[in-house]
């Protein structure tokens, strides 16, 4: 019986470290190698690192003038995106992370601005406020951010090329991942 006790005590306190919210009540919040700016937005959080200056910012060609909202620039990502954010996902979350996010649908909006050599220079993440998510510390964030920059590459079509940088957003569903 005391080992019982003891067990569950022990899965109680490892469960309520693992909930700890490393966001709320932050302006930033500082892992070993990074140091990510917290904007809470009431249902959820953005993170990104504090040294972001492209988003927010709107397109701007290369002589600096900015572009006007109804002309449409875009590019392709390299490879398969789904495949390339699975591998960046098992190299950077447990196996157990993993199957803890799909159980509870959770989803992670992912913003990428790249240059015009098609390399991605800043992410930001966007999460819902859920103990899953807000409980990940930001070297782990970190961590996947690292991997996303490593295999996230873009081909700029010459149209888009007179530009400065451009930005990415994509929904990261754990579930569609998977099917």
């Amino acid at each position: 019986m005391k080992n019982t006790i003891a067990i569950t005590l022990s899965f109680l306190s490892l469960n309520a470290i693992a909930q700890v919210d490393h966001y709320a009540n932050h302006d930033t919040v500082a892992g070993t190698n990074v140091v990510y700016k917290v904007e809470d937005l009431g249902t959820s959080y953005v993170i990104g690192d504090i040294n972001n200056s492209h988003f927010g910012q709107g397109y701007r060609f290369q002589n600096g003038t900015p572009v006007e909202n109804d002309q449409i620039y875009y590019a392709n990502p390299i490879g398969n995106p789904k495949q390339l954010f699975r591998q960046a996902v098992e190299e950077t979350f447990t196996a157990a992370e993993i199957a803890s996010f799909r159980s509870s649908n959770e989803e992670v909006m992912i913003s990428d601005a790249f240059d015009m050599s098609g390399d991605i220079m800043e992410v930001d993440f966007m999460f819902k406020k859920h103990p899953k998510l807000y409980s990940i510390p930001p070297d782990k964030w970190f961590a996947f951010e690292q991997k996303i920059r490593a295999y996230i590459k873009y081909t700029i079509p010459p149209r888009s090329q007179v530009l400065t940088f451009m930005v990415a957003t994509r929904i990261l569903d754990f579930n569609e991942l998977y099917n």
